[in-house]
């Protein structure tokens, strides 16, 4: 029993020393003081962006925030951004994946957790040179200003309703909805919600996929970022193969349902659906790029507050 106590404060001292070895021996930019093992997994505030504005107030526009024992540079401000992604993306495009994102990145087949290589620089050429183009944008502009007079028209109609008098309007629910519009029509080309506020089948599934993946891709957060402790949390290989299923078959069949009417009209649409489906063979895109990076582009961009209300609205 003593040897086994010796054997196990050894490592642990072991453990510890080279942490503090590997964090003197570079210059790393300031932040808050970690705590042994788990860094700074108790600091940050469930709101990650303000708890990092907030520290950026006190340590500057560049921070050091340790998940447990991986350092992660946080940067808050539009120069050193530029810097970032753009002058010197080779040296930082190497993102760390956790177990979680690998799975939903299918090993980096996306854009966001692709290692720099022939992929990502092709992936990325595709976004600069054809989707996020200044014409493509523009091309896009009368489907945003479609869904923010939806929004407006919503509000007064709510607002002149005799039943509403005297009643408090949540505006958020108006701005969720305008978002959740506003990025599904632009990335997968259609309406999930009527005018009444009614999400189709494919709406409820699309919510129901990101719902889902939230939940499985943050169960095992703390487990993720302290690398002993993943024996205790094995991932849900099950879990996470019906997820990517479930996300596949509901992005082929928007696919299918374009490409059908496409054919049909003879043109393309300015969504990124379109787009990249058009694109897929001048660039050779597999169909898992094409399916990351939609579901790249979209759930990033939806409201927290719709996540919170799936399981109500389902």
């Amino acid at each position: 029993m003593g040897l086994l106590l010796i054997i196990t404060v050894s490592i642990v001292a072991i453990i510890l020393s080279y942490k503090l070895i590997q964090r003197l021996r570079f210059k790393l930019p300031p932040g808050p003081r970690p705590l042994p093992v788990v860094g700074n997994l108790y600091d940050v505030k469930p709101v990650r962006f303000r708890c990092y504005a907030e520290w950026a107030k006190v340590y500057g526009p560049i921070i050091s925030v340790w998940f447990g024992s991986t350092l992660n540079v946080v940067v808050s401000n539009t120069e050193l951004a530029k810097e970032v992604l753009k002058d010197r993306d080779q040296q930082l495009a190497d993102r760390h994946r956790t177990r979680s994102a690998a799975k939903f990145s299918r090993d980096g087949q996306d854009l966001i957790w692709a290692d720099y290589g022939p992929h990502y620089v092709k992936v990325r050429k595709v976004c600069t040179l054809e989707l996020f183009t200044p014409k493509r944008l523009e091309g896009l502009r009368p489907i945003r200003e479609d869904e923010v007079t939806a929004m407006v028209e919503s509000i007064f109609k709510d607002c002149t309703n005799p039943e509403s008098k005297n009643k408090t309007l949540q505006v958020r629910d108006y701005l969720g909805a305008v978002a959740f519009n506003n990025i599904t029509r632009l990335v997968f080309g259609k309406r999930f919600m009527n005018s009444e506020g009614i999400i189709d089948e494919q709406g409820k599934e699309f919510k129901g996929i990101v719902s889902n993946g939230t939940k499985i891709g943050a169960s095992l957060a703390m487990a993720e970022h302290i690398p002993w402790l993943r024996w205790m949390f094995p991932l849900e290989e099950e879990a996470f193969a019906k997820h990517a299923a479930r996300r596949d078959n509901l992005t082929r069949t928007i696919m299918e349902e374009h490409t059908a009417a496409r054919k049909k009209s003879g043109g393309a649409k300015q969504h990124f659906v379109d787009a990249l489906l058009t694109l897929q063979e001048k660039y050779d895109l597999s169909d898992d790029t094409v399916i990351g990076l939609l579901w790249a582009v979209a759930t990033p961009r939806l409201p927290s507050d719709l996540y919170k209300r799936v399981a109500v609205d389902i």
